[in-house]
């Protein structure tokens, strides 16, 4: 059951609920978990009361079963379909009886109630206080967890299709400014070529080997090849990470920070228009990226 790295294929999101039910001795006890998205793993249990030795159990297994999220468990016990009159407020119901008799009374109605009246009041505590049994315990909460972690399957899925458009989306974007910097730095070179001619009187004063010198500087200046290289990277690794699938929450929080320090490093060095608009959304799907990526766990 255990949510860990031998996991191939599929991711997992950090949200999901389930319910288990078992019994034992005539008593249900039903177990329902909620996960939300958490940095580590926390898990809260409620309706053991002081009993710590269930609780330790209860804790080592829902522990077992996820790897990371908050985890809020809550486990309620019935007796089924048997009333304990044990602790029952006699002087409660008497009270009832007596006011809904006064009721028949006033309204002329010739039947007394019933103890079928008394008993849909919820005057009668069915509950079995915490559960003493460990194996329908734990029968339980397996059931919860089972459910809890195929939930969480199920939008692990939706959430790998998206994450891997993103990777898609922006893997296009750095395709399209590595097509358009060589004709940047064609562009740049004639202008600058050109505003040096029209300094000078005649063209022929031009110093070749300065103006070639002149025009290293400024394509070394818009050469983002290795800032380009190492977002193709990132990338590739956030690819396969999503393909193999596992616990790769923490990994992909890591590669979207490495990915935006590097876009940001392009769109400062990119001077063309055209690019800072490419390098705008590549940050847009960025951002779309790191949201889907916090629910991953």
């Amino acid at each position: 059951m255990r949510l860990d790295s031998e996991v191939n294929g599929r991711i997992y999101s950090m949200t999901g609920f389930g319910e288990g039910v078992a019994s034992a001795d005539g008593v249900k006890i039903e177990t329902k978990i909620r996960t939300v998205n958490h940095s580590g793993l926390s898990v809260r249990i409620r309706g053991l009361r002081d009993d710590k030795l269930l609780q330790h159990k209860a804790e080592r297994l829902v522990k077992d079963s996820f790897s990371r999220g908050r985890v809020e468990v809550q486990i309620s016990t019935e007796r089924s379909g048997v009333i304990d009159l044990e602790g029952v407020d006699t002087e409660r119901i008497a009270e009832s009886y007596e006011a809904l008799k006064r009721l028949a009374d006033s309204l002329d109605m010739d039947d007394d109630p019933t103890l079928s009246d008394l008993i849909s009041l919820d005057l009668f505590e069915n509950s079995a206080g915490p559960p003493k049994s460990w194996p329908a315990l734990k029968a339980s909460l397996e059931g919860a967890a089972e459910e809890a972690l195929e939930s969480q399957r199920v939008e692990g899925d939706d959430l790998q299709k998206d994450l891997l458009g993103y990777v898609e989306d922006m893997e296009d974007g750095v395709e399209e400014i590595e097509g358009k910097i060589p004709l940047i730095v064609s562009g740049h070179k004639e202008k600058l070529k050109s505003r040096v001619e029209d300094l000078l009187d005649e063209p022929a004063e031009l110093d070749q080997g300065r103006l070639e010198q002149e025009f290293a500087t400024v394509a070394d200046k818009l050469d983002v090849s290795e800032e380009l290289s190492r977002v193709a990277t990132h990338l590739e690794s956030a690819r396969d990470s999503l393909r193999n699938g596992g616990v790769i929450g923490k990994r992909l929080k890591f590669i979207g920070q490495e990915l935006q320090r590097e876009i940001n490093t392009l769109g400062a060095k990119a001077k063309d228009g055209e690019v800072q608009t490419d390098v705008i959304e590549l940050k847009l799907t960025l951002e779309k990226f790191k949201e889907q990526a916090r629910n991953v766990a």
